[in-house]
């Protein structure tokens, strides 16, 4: 709960866990995390934040920019972080589902923003993914989502109105499934 409105150039190589969380950041400077090649865990929620840029963070494991202003996700964001398996986009302005090339992500939080549409192909990277969050949002139609590893679907309080016979055959193991308010 401070006023931080940029992000201290950290120079501490040995730095696992970052929690930056409720300050008004509003902009990821160029070189930012550089130094910080031991992170784990970053946490940028609610701030001020409206993009996304690169982040070369390969050994990040869980990333929280929840409850900003994000509604544009720079091209290549995700790229590098290819050990991350927790990622919330949750409370912010996105209007469609990011690419998100990261086979080894197991939860991702996409609920609260204006989402209206599922594109083709949004998730068949996720490979891994066991929770998705995609409640509160402005759906009307659930598709297939061939995620097979999926335990957890909260898809609830939207404004489903089709849901096509067939959507849930690659869901061989879900365990939870959240479809109330719509």
């Amino acid at each position: 709960n401070n006023n931080l409105k940029d992000i201290p150039l950290l120079s501490i190589s040995t730095l696992e866990y970052l929690n930056l969380h409720n300050n008004k950041i509003s902009k990821i400077n160029d070189g930012a995390f550089d130094a910080l090649v031991n992170l784990r865990t970053l946490y940028l929620y609610i701030n001020e934040l409206e993009a996304i840029p690169t982040l070369p963070i390969s050994t990040l494991e869980v990333l929280n920019f929840g409850d900003n202003k994000i509604s544009n996700i720079n091209d290549g964001a995700f790229d590098a972080l290819v050990n991350l398996q927790e990622l919330y986009l949750y409370s912010n302005k996105l209007e469609e589902i990011p690419s998100l090339p990261i086979s080894t992500l197991e939860i991702l939080s996409l609920n609260s923003n204006k989402i209206s549409k599922i594109n083709d192909g949004a998730f068949d990277a996720l490979v891994n993914l066991k929770e998705l969050y995609l409640h509160d949002n402005e759906l009307k139609e659930l598709p297939a989502l061939p995620i097979s590893t999926l335990e957890y679907l909260n898809f609830d309080s939207n404004n489903v109105r089709i849901i096509h016979d067939g959507v849930f055959d690659a869901l061989v193991n879900l365990k939870r499934l959240y479809l109330y308010n719509n």
